[in-house]
This record gives structure tokens, sequence and C-alpha cells, in this order.
């Protein structure tokens, strides 16, 4: 459950780890390669909202043979056709 700081919503790696189905190393190399915007409060590290907003955002659309890439999603990931269908749409 991410904190509640007023308006401001905070997540860990670990939440963000479960919720997209990558490691927390993979988000600490997207954070150290200034992909995903980040803060450390004491031993923790600290997304807001609006920082994985942009790192979606700014994920780049590849495009193969009428196959649209989804960046970031994994194996372990639960994409529906529903997901899918609104990725493309979005894209287009």
């Amino acid at each position: 459950m991410p904190i509640q700081l007023g308006e401001l919503k905070l997540y860990s790696l670990k939440e963000l780890s479960k919720s997209l189905g990558i490691t927390t190393f993979t988000l600490r190399t997207y954070i150290r390669q200034g992909k995903l915007r980040a803060r450390k409060m004491g031993t923790k590290w600290l997304v807001t909202e609006d920082a994985l907003r942009e790192y979606f955002k700014e994920t780049p659309e590849i495009k193969k043979e009428g196959r649209i890439s989804l960046h970031g999603i994994t194996s372990k990931s639960k994409v529906t056709e529903k997901d899918i269908e609104e990725a493309k749409s979005i894209w287009k």
C-alpha cells in the first residue's frame, strides 16, 4: 500500500516490484540510469505516482510486423486482452 502524504502517493520499490512483476534490482537500475525518478528516504527508495506516469509516458513504442512491444511488462505480469487493446489505442 502506498504511503499517502496529503495528495502525494509514494511507492516503495518492493511494492512496485510486486505490482509490475520486475525485480527491485531492475528498478534500482532504472533509477541509476535516470529512467525512473526516485528519492531515498533513510534506507528505502520511494517513487511518486507522477514519476511512474512520466516513466510510462516516455517508454518508447516499438512496432514490428504489426506487433506492439509493451516495454516493462514481463511474463510474470498479469496482462489481459483488454490491457493490450487499450495500449494499442493509446499508442496509435
